[in-house]
């Protein structure tokens, strides 16, 4: 038995095979899906259900044979192949072959052959499928809304030159003015961008944008109009946030 069954799409038109297809594939472990008789249903199903893997008859009866099918199962979405036929004929193969499948098996296949094609049809097929590519960075908004005065007034971080805490009340300082707000810096802080936000300060956050001036001898910055402190552990770090020359 396998600990993670397959789910496998069975594509065959001869219902007494299907049935033992099915009846095997159970023994292995793994769930059948289908069977599908025709192409018709078989991309259907590959549209609504979880398909790990399809099994397809070559030869199936209709307008689409298995190999047009397969190459329509995989523009719909990628899944690993395994072809079955009774046909041992070099043509069959050939045109099988330019779908990619990871087995071509000829009925009737005994379980075990099949058992370890699907193994190694999952197995390579993971290897080779890239990992999802990781969800765009989403920038940090602006914009903030902060209550003052009974208003929600909207404050742009960008226009926050720095950021002052006194327990747990913060005043955010912008030019000519600025707006206390009733939070924990720690908490506050999550909302500052930290590409233009330095500690500068164990009560103090500025933003690089607004620093005019540095002394690094009497441990001062200036931050628009205003002439802070800075404290020994966080210098290092200001000086490298700041672009320098000399």
């Amino acid at each position: 038995m396998n600990e993670m069954p397959v789910r496998v799409l069975v594509v065959e038109d001869e219902p007494l095979y299907a049935e033992q297809l099915e009846a095997a594939l159970q023994d292995l472990g793994h769930e059948p899906i289908g069977p599908a008789p025709d192409a018709r249903i078989a991309l259907a199903l590959h549209r609504t259900e979880t398909i790990d893997l399809a099994l397809l008859d070559v030869q199936l009866r209709g307008p689409v044979d298995g190999i047009a099918l397969a190459a329509q199962l995989l523009a719909h979405r990628p899944i690993p192949l395994l072809f079955l036929t009774s046909c041992a004929d070099d043509e069959t193969f050939a045109q099988a072959r330019q779908v990619g499948p990871a087995a071509y098996l000829i009925k009737p296949v005994e379980p075990a052959a099949l058992q370890r094609a699907i193994m190694l049809a999952i197995t390579n097929f993971r290897a080779e499928t890239p990992p999802a590519a990781a969800p765009p960075v989403v920038p940090a908004p602006d914009v903030l809304f902060v209550k003052e005065n009974g208003l929600l007034e909207k404050i742009r971080l960008s226009e926050v030159q720095c950021v002052e805490a006194d327990n747990k009340v913060c005043r955010l300082v912008l030019a000519g003015r600025s707006i206390a707000v009733r939070m924990p810096l720690r908490e506050l802080v999550q909302h500052l961008p930290a590409s233009h936000f330095v500690q500068i300060q164990r009560s103090y956050f500025v933003n690089l944008d607004y620093v005019a001036r540095l002394d690094p001898v009497r441990s001062l910055v200036q931050v628009g109009e205003h002439l802070l402190p800075v404290g020994r552990t966080y210098q290092a770090e200001l000086l490298r946030r700041l672009p320098t020359l000399g």
